[in-house]
């Protein structure tokens, strides 16, 4: 770990279960939305599916062969404003440990977050929990135009952070967060979590059993 970090110029984090233990609301929010079409959502099968492989509803209603009677771009609008309010409640709480270890990364390396979820929702989590001074860019669901596993948003924050992309390092939970670093160019750090014991991270530069660790070895 040390040398990877003593050739990097910045270090661009995932946001939902790495940072924000969010995951758990995206599900109720999407749960809540499919509900509303008589259909409800296998939470095992949404860690894996939705929340690490990025299937999203497309996957859903794929395996399912479910017949809606909507457009997904509606089910996704309904969605977010069910999450949104989750965000701005302050329900959703930051790991006590990802506010250390992003201290610690932040005090050698300018610090992005690189998310699938709205830069409106990310900043009212980080707004609640009073650290929006930590990060010196924070990217969204608007700020490319592919989401993972495309590399798009990992390269606009390196080009945000004026770093070059084979500098810096992704810091994920997800397979989709890997893969999007990996087209990027860039190193990737995966943390595991209870949510992703049983995905396959081979492809990472270096995986840590949870952020206690990253922490303590930091």
């Amino acid at each position: 770990m040390k040398s990877i970090l003593e050739q990097s110029e910045g270090i661009i984090f995932d946001f939902d279960g790495l940072l924000a233990d969010s995951e758990p609301y995206h599900y109720l929010a999407y749960n809540e939305v499919f509900e509303r079409y008589g259909h409800s959502l296998d939470e095992d099968e949404y860690w894996v599916e939705w929340t690490s492989k990025g299937k999203g509803i497309a996957g859903e209603i794929e395996r399912h062969n479910l017949n809606l009677n909507v457009d997904p771009i509606d089910l996704r609008k309904q969605k977010f404003e069910v999450y949104s309010r989750y965000c701005q409640s302050g329900d959703i709480q930051l790991f006590p440990e990802a506010v250390r270890v992003v201290k610690l990364l932040k005090a050698k390396f300018p610090t992005a977050i690189a998310s699938g979820s709205w830069r409106h929702d990310i900043r009212a989590i980080l707004k609640n929990a009073k650290v929006e001074h930590l990060f010196d860019i924070i990217l969204g669901k608007d700020s490319a135009p592919r989401e993972k596993p495309h590399p798009d948003i990992f390269l606009k924050a390196a080009e945000t952070l004026q770093c070059p992309a084979s500098k810096c390092i992704v810091i994920e939970d997800a397979l989709k967060g890997l893969d999007a670093s990996k087209a990027a160019g860039m190193s990737c750090f995966i943390i595991r979590n209870p949510l992703n014991q049983n995905i396959d991270f081979s492809e990472a530069d270096l995986i840590f059993s949870s952020l206690s660790e990253f922490e303590n070895l930091l």
